[in-house]
């Protein structure tokens, strides 16, 4: 951010969570961003207008057509377009499920939709909603044509929601959407980006197993850490490859997807796509049985056990592993309920990988399907390096960080 002070706009829906936006406000401003708030008419009830223009320096604007500002330049009355000259970004945060509706659908009634639907910067998005919403196929499918469009998600935690329930809804942590929004303003302005050159195929996600045509084997992986990898490695400026098992994420910016269901078209896509990527992230949960035999039709109750002979799947990391060549980074996710080092860096040197990433799933707070994690990382030469509880998108630049840059990019 160089110059004059960068300004965001931060758009203000109606949510609950309307009141962490305030602090928002602050924290932009003490890191020398100037903020000007658009607000829905829902987002009144919920949010303090005359606090927020306070922690602003400027009016809360609400309306598409009323001039409330004098010494704004309303030009014949456009007034979203007013707002976004010189605006380098815009936030909303919170993002109700009714507003990022509309987003997809590409309605603009009134202030803020009419500046998302006009606005040619950066789009952030930060849920706030209850988990049955969140994951209703309709919200997930608006999330999903906004990122098809360059929106990025900051995606919500698990905590108390305004039910009183505890679940996946709550607005992300103010420290993550500032971080994440301050990246995009201070990064290089069409330079080169420390990724830039690099190649990267990321797996993630589950596996599943058919047992017949309705029932499978499989495992509670989000996909979540592999999607922060694939979000954070485009960010940096990589060509990212993501073979993704089923989710309910939408597809990563800018990422190319191969989407697949069992560990074996895994492995073939991803023996297939190797050669031509310097780093291998192996971040799925590959299921490690399958059955000998699928059945090709529902298999009815019939009052008798069933009894499933099941077979491993390959060991697609390790299989891998050894097949790199001079100038490829393979990186293994190990998920553990007994974090060992002794066994750690045993298993490190068994699969042959460069740096082992093993996760504690025991723990609920970074197990599957929460927003966060804590890691150790394992280097065949028994360094360790422990990384504590953060985000899962915080967690995945740490990893980045890792790769040697200088060997791989010089062997392109």
């Amino acid at each position: 951010m160089n110059g004059a002070s960068p300004r965001i706009i931060l758009g203000i829906t109606g949510s609950i969570a309307a009141y962490k936006s305030l602090d928002l406000i602050r924290r932009f401003d003490e890191a020398g961003v100037s903020v000007r708030v658009a607000a829905t008419r829902n987002a009144r009830s919920f949010f303090p207008l005359l606090t927020a223009e306070v922690f602003s320096g400027h009016p809360v604007m609400t309306d598409l057509f009323a001039k409330r500002n004098p010494s704004l330049s309303d030009t014949g009355g456009v007034r979203h377009l007013s707002l976004l000259e010189g605006a380098e970004a815009l936030l909303i945060a919170p993002a109700s499920a009714d507003f990022i509706a509309k987003m997809a659908l590409g309605l603009a009634d009134d202030l803020l939709s009419t500046i998302a639907l006009s606005a040619t910067v950066p789009i952030f998005i930060a849920p706030a909603m209850e988990e049955a919403m969140y994951r209703h196929p309709a919200s997930v499918g608006h999330r999903k044509t906004l990122a098809e469009r360059g929106v990025i998600e900051i995606e919500p935690e698990n905590g108390p929601l305004a039910s009183g329930k505890t679940g996946l809804g709550r607005m992300a942590d103010t420290n993550t959407i500032l971080s994440r929004v301050l990246e995009t303003l201070r990064g290089p302005r069409g330079g080169p980006k420390p990724l830039a050159g690099l190649r990267i195929l990321i797996s993630s996600g589950p596996t599943i197993e058919p047992i017949d045509v309705v029932r499978f084997i499989g495992n509670r992986s989000s996909g979540r850490m592999g999607d922060a990898l694939a979000r954070a490695a485009s960010d940096l400026g990589a060509r990212v490859t993501l073979v993704s098992g089923p989710t309910s994420l939408p597809p990563p910016p800018g990422a190319k997807l191969y989407s697949i269901s069992t560990a074996m078209e895994m492995e073939k896509v991803l023996r297939d796509q190797f050669g031509a990527h310097q780093v291998l992230i192996m971040a799925a949960a590959v299921s490690d049985y399958r059955p000998t035999a699928t059945k090709t039709e529902k298999k009815k109750k019939d009052g008798k056990n069933w009894t499933l002979e099941l077979v491993e799947n390959p060991d697609i990391l390790k299989g891998l592993a050894e097949s790199k060549k001079p100038g490829q980074f393979v990186i293994g996710f190990a998920a553990e309920s007994i974090l060992d080092h002794d066994q750690l860096l045993a298993k490190c040197r068994r699969k042959n990988v460069d740096l082992l990433v093993a996760n504690d799933i025991s723990n609920p707070d970074t197990g599957f399907g929460s927003t966060d994690n804590a890691v150790t990382l394992v280097f065949p030469d028994g360094t360790f390096d422990r990384i504590e509880r953060q985000t899962k998108s915080a967690i995945a630049r740490k990893i980045l960080d890792r790769i040697p840059l200088g060997k791989l990019l010089n062997k392109t």
